[in-house]
């Protein structure tokens, strides 16, 4: 057996193939030959998985590598299919690979680089204060992170860490002067930039209103699948657009409506404590759009403002009215003690004249 896993004769050597793997998952490492009665392979000088005798050859596999290793079935490898996968990919894993067949009377080589990735699969993204903080954990190799801002921002301050499974953790800051509106995007790269981006936004708007309905939308990819929920205190929305599955709670049914064709949220028959700010939060795989739209206080448009003020100023002329009319009688009453009668008018501290009393008394 020792000779089998010995046996070396003059290698062919092709082009190395290249291979991108993803952390945690299973990765296969293409190798073909003609040369079918010994199969190993090597990283570095370390046994990787080793095939004769027309079966698995394990007792000389590295301890990294133990039950995670496996070639194709026997009826592949006689069809010259003598590929490796390997299971839960680790970043350990990177680097050059020697897949070495044999015969008795040949023999070739070929090498395959694996590299290894774990790209951003969440971004966090909040706002508190006057800074945006972007961060993500489990990425490698070392990320890149870019900003995009409406209204302009200062340079971003981003800190990279690296864990001991040698995973990186990056956390970017923004200072910002914060408005009535804005958008924040952050996006964090791996080095194969074109598939491993994930962008995270954070958007603060305005809603529209109509007839007492406030009108806003959410963000949505219309060639991705999607997940949205809306949330005011609690969640009061939830849509997955895979399924096109929908659940409102009960007692907001009759005053949300969603349109998943364009992301579209009409709020009605609202009430002065459901009046504030929503939150409507839509993932996919790669990106992560917050949007928080602030209804106005009490929820009261132009209209009912304008209501307001005509029902003020009916009122205060009805009080003036009614002032008027009090006044009016108050002052009759003034002028008819005028007209008492003598006894009256001496109760009252008046002397009677002698024009007003007939009876007046003779010397």
């Amino acid at each position: 057996m020792k000779l089998f896993f010995l046996l070396w004769i003059l290698p062919v050597t092709l082009g190395d193939t290249h291979v991108t793997c993803i952390y945690s998952e299973e990765c296969m490492l293409p190798c073909t030959s003609t040369n079918l009665g010994i199969i190993h392979w090597y990283k570095d000088k370390n046994p990787v998985h080793s095939y004769y005798n027309n079966q698995d050859q394990l007792d000389y596999q590295h301890k990294d590598y133990k039950g995670r290793t496996s070639l194709f079935s026997q009826s592949e490898i006689k069809n010259g299919n003598v590929s490796l996968l390997i299971r839960n990919i680790r970043v350990q894993d990177e680097g050059r690979y020697r897949c070495y067949a044999a015969d008795d009377k040949t023999n070739d080589e070929k090498y395959v680089v694996v590299a290894v990735e774990a790209p951003a699969k969440s971004v966090d993204i909040t706002l508190k204060d006057d800074t945006v903080t972007c961060n993500t954990s489990g990425v490698y190799p070392e990320p890149n992170v870019s900003w995009s801002s409406a209204p302009p921002a200062k340079e971003p301050l981003s800190t990279v860490s690296q864990r001991e499974d040698n995973l990186f953790t990056v956390t970017s800051q923004l200072k910002v002067d914060v408005s009535d509106t804005y958008i924040y995007n952050c996006s964090i790269t791996t080095k194969n930039a074109k598939k491993n981006i994930y962008t995270a936004s954070l958007k603060q708007q305005a809603a529209s209103e109509l007839n007492n309905e406030f009108i806003f939308k959410c963000p949505i990819t219309k060639d991705l699948d999607y997940t949205l929920t809306l949330s005011f205190s609690t969640t009061i929305l939830r849509y997955d657009s895979k399924t096109s599955m929908k659940d409102i709670p009960m007692q907001w049914r009759d005053k949300v409506t969603f349109h998943p064709e364009n992301g579209s949220i009409i709020l009605s028959h609202l009430n002065q404590e459901q009046m504030g700010t929503y939150t409507c939060e839509s993932t996919t795989a790669q990106y992560r759009y917050i949007t928080q739209t602030k209804l106005p206080p009490r929820g009261l448009g132009t209209g009912a403002y304008i209501g307001i003020g005509v029902t003020a100023a009916i009122l205060l002329v009805a009080i003036c009215f009614v002032v008027k009319i009090l006044q009016k009688r108050f002052c009759s009453a003034d002028s008819g003690e005028k007209s008492h009668s003598p006894e009256a008018q001496q109760l009252n501290g008046i002397s009677p004249s002698p024009e007003t009393n007939g009876d007046a008394l003779t010397p």
